[in-house]
């Protein structure tokens, strides 16, 4: 993957997309479920609203989802448009896509997209060596690992990364993370998170969140740095039963037995019984799963090389 294919992606995935803010009187449920939007002048349109639009909704209305989503059509528009009124005119934010409604999000709420996020990590990485791992975009959510080819330990394979996440639909705050990408298996170790950059879309204008991650992601190449010089020394630091270490830690994370059995194949693929075994079957067995999944794995690898067991 590289930055013109990233831009590509990016420009075509905007195809359709909208946004408005409403207040509470400018639109209802109708007794099909779709949202009915004042349009001024030009009348109304009406909307379908995604599932992640309809538990949005539910929240901010104080509706329990699942009673929601058992109603009928009509007890739907009852519900909602009564507690729409209860709102008094309470502004929000509706980002569309076509003729659905993908997010339903407080008036304050501030839109990041994911082709400004790239750009702008782009602009900010220009000219420094470094390569794209990974991108990853869906409909939640946007990751874009990136490399050093500075930052490394050359007899190891381990190079430092970061990590840079958004959600534009409300799932997630922007962030820039550290990671130690290993060469030899191609894993990634999702480290530091509370030495992250982390912003929530609120308040920041679109310059200042540009140097708020200029220097987020100054920052996480030094704690990569760091992680990797700590993650080689864990070669040092013996585990007497890495299978049963393994399992313990699996069923801790309330990880299925499916899963688990990974970990312990990955293990026994590369066999170490050390913390850097141990972490390395986490970060190993993390590649068969879809991205969302696979980062929550290498993020949780991480607390591992802090020495929270």
């Amino acid at each position: 993957m590289n930055w013109k294919a990233i831009e590509a992606t990016t420009v075509q995935d905007d195809q359709n997309k909208w946004d408005r803010k409403a207040n509470a009187r400018q639109f209802r449920i109708t007794e099909t479920g779709v949202i009915e939007l004042s349009n001024g002048e030009k009348g109304s349109g009406k909307y379908s609203l995604s599932d992640l639009a309809t538990s949005q909704m539910c929240q901010k209305l104080k509706i329990p989802v699942d009673y929601y989503r058992r109603l009928p059509g009509d007890m739907k528009a009852v519900v909602a448009n009564h507690d729409l009124a209860r709102m008094n005119g309470n502004p929000y934010l509706l980002r569309g896509k076509g003729e659905w409604i993908r997010a339903f999000l407080s008036g304050g709420y501030v839109a990041y997209n994911n082709s400004q996020i790239t750009e702008t990590v782009q602009d900010l990485l220009q000219g420094a060596n470094v390569r794209v791992k990974t991108f990853v975009l869906e409909e939640s959510h946007m990751f874009l690992k990136i490399i050093s080819e500075d930052i490394k330990d050359t007899g190891s394979g381990l190079k430092a990364g970061v990590m840079i996440g958004n959600s534009e639909v409300g799932q997630g705050s922007v962030s820039v993370e550290p990671f130690v990408f290993r060469l030899a298996c191609t894993n990634d170790l999702v480290v530091a998170q509370e030495k992250s950059f982390r912003h929530a879309h609120i308040h920041f204008t679109v310059s200042e969140l540009n140097h708020r991650m200029a220097n987020g992601i100054s920052h996480a190449f030094h704690f990569a740095n760091e992680a990797l010089e700590r993650f080689l020394k864990t070669h040092a630091e013996p585990v007497l039963n890495p299978v049963l270490t393994i399992k313990l830690l699996a069923a801790k994370r309330k990880l299925s037995l499916k899963f688990t059995d990974e970990i312990v194949s990955s293990y026994n693929s590369e066999p170490e019984p050390s913390r850097f075994g141990i972490i390395n079957a986490f970060t190993g067995a993390a590649q068969k799963l879809a991205p969302l999944q696979r980062i929550e794995i290498e993020r949780y690898a991480g607390t591992l090389l802090a020495g929270k067991w």
